[in-house]
């Protein structure tokens, strides 16, 4: 039994590049290496972080614990080379929080991004007040570095 042969091509063609991309020969590289997280350079301006809008929302439906609910952050980038690493936090140090979240720029030169922090709860007995003071920052780390881009304090509202 005899394969037709556009499929003979094919496959010849498939052994021709594993062999020339595989360990023997190495002519061919098929991954395309992304750099590591963190390692490179960007121009990043923030455009805007929020303030008066950060509230601890109670949730519904019988679980009862609060929410942290943010508008993003809103960051531009460009001149990016390499895979630079913005982070955003909303740290609550009487509550002992700080909701985090990360963004690789490699690739995203000449964009516009919103930033938003990762989901976190936290257990209604721990709220005791109906404001906290809390510090939302921008960071950029190129490198072994990084600078904060902005840091604001401002003040959190528990929602009940």
């Amino acid at each position: 039994m005899s394969l037709p042969r556009p499929l003979a091509a094919l496959a010849v063609a498939v052994a021709v590049l594993a062999f020339v991309s595989g360990p023997l020969v190495g002519a061919v590289d098929l991954t395309r290496a992304t750099p590591p997280a963190g390692a490179g350079q960007a121009d990043v301006s923030v455009e805007s972080v929020p303030d008066g809008q950060i509230v601890l929302e109670r949730g519904r439906f019988g679980a009862g614990r609060y929410h942290l609910s943010a508008p993003p952050a809103v960051v531009s980038v460009d001149s990016v080379e390499g895979n630079p690493v913005v982070r955003y936090t909303i740290d609550i140090p009487e509550l002992w929080t700080t909701a985090t979240s990360r963004y690789a720029l490699a690739g995203r030169g000449g964009e516009r991004l919103r930033l938003r922090p990762n989901p976190l709860g936290i257990s209604p007995d721990r709220i005791e007040r109906d404001s906290y003071e809390a510090t939302v920052a921008v960071w950029l780390r190129t490198g072994d570095r990084e600078r904060d881009l902005v840091q604001r304090r401002i003040t959190i509202e528990v929602e009940r």
